[in-house]
């Protein structure tokens, strides 16, 4: 009776133990499904604010490389304006007139013993016109066509009038940087003569060593200057000299017109060294208001 008492009673506690590793067991796994379903959100509440971190990271990247580009672009659009308003100026120094001198004709008449030529079978003479002699007025005037200095006189051998003058042209980049001294091309005139003169014999204008009177302004001349006009032709003989002083160019040279009596003209210096010598425009007449229509002051 003893004997079987123990074995119930180690089965009981066998049983015992199993229901309680059971339980033991069961409320592991519980436990563990429990902090498995609290724990989960949080890790992928983790994982998403890493992957937040990483898209961040990148978009930092990007926007850095961007930012980059775009001061890169800056720059490049800030130096092509640059060189567009260098250009723009350059282009408006080009286009700038600078008014001279103005070449009135006073009088022009034949002369009878001026190197007549006669005229050959079935042309006329009138072309050449050899016999011709004229008288022009000569003053050098302002941007604003005022006369500067006192006009000059002279008697010109034919119909054809040549303007000689010294010519100094700096290179481009003067004129594109603006230069103060050398954005624009300087002229000195040297002496007026028709087409039946010998230059040497022309009638003397402006003298070497003297700013132009059309550069005077009421200004002294400056020291730049002063050197150009002082050693002139040694620096147009000089490539070394004109380089170092920005000259792209030093020369003599003349333009001609063939003039006709009562006209006056205009010769002009542009920037770029070349000199214009044509007709002024007359000043237009201001048209007459028209006579009012008379009225009918018959009464119907």
């Amino acid at each position: 009776m003893g004997r079987v008492n123990d074995t119930i009673s180690n089965v009981n506690s066998a049983v015992r133990t199993l229901l309680l590793a059971v339980l033991v067991g069961g409320a592991g796994v519980g436990g563990y499904k429990a902090y498995e379903l609290y724990n989960e959100p949080v890790r992928k509440l983790a994982d998403k604010e890493a992957e937040l971190q990483e898209v961040i990271r990148k978009s930092n990247d990007d926007l850095a490389v961007r930012d980059k580009q775009i001061e890169g672009l800056n720059a490049t659009v800030a130096e092509k304006n640059a060189h567009i308003d260098r250009l723009e100026v350059a282009m408006k120094l080009l286009k700038v007139r600078h008014r001279l001198a103005r070449l009135k004709v006073l009088d022009q008449h034949e002369v009878p013993s001026l190197n007549a030529v006669a005229p050959t079978e079935g042309t006329k003479n009138d072309a050449a016109r050899t016999n011709v002699a004229t008288k022009v007025e000569f003053v050098e005037v302002n941007d604003q066509g005022e006369p500067i200095g006192e006009a000059k006189k002279f008697d010109i051998a034919g119909d054809m009038v040549y303007v000689d003058y010294l010519k100094v042209t700096f290179d481009d980049k003067y004129i594109e940087q603006s230069d103060l001294d050398r954005s624009t091309s300087l002229a000195l005139f040297q002496r007026v003569f028709g087409e039946h003169q010998e230059p040497s014999q022309g009638f003397q204008l402006d003298t070497v060593g003297t700013r132009p009177t059309a550069y005077g302004r009421g200004t002294p001349m400056s020291e730049f200057e002063k050197k150009i006009w002082a050693d002139f032709w040694l620096i147009a003989n000089d490539p070394q000299k004109a380089k170092d002083l920005g000259i792209h160019a030093a020369h003599d040279a003349a333009v001609a017109m063939r003039v006709q009596k009562g006209k006056t003209y205009e010769i002009e210096l542009r920037s770029t060294g070349d000199i214009t010598f044509r007709p002024m425009e007359a000043p237009a007449v201001p048209e007459k208001p028209a006579a009012p229509a008379a009225q009918n002051s018959e009464k119907k």
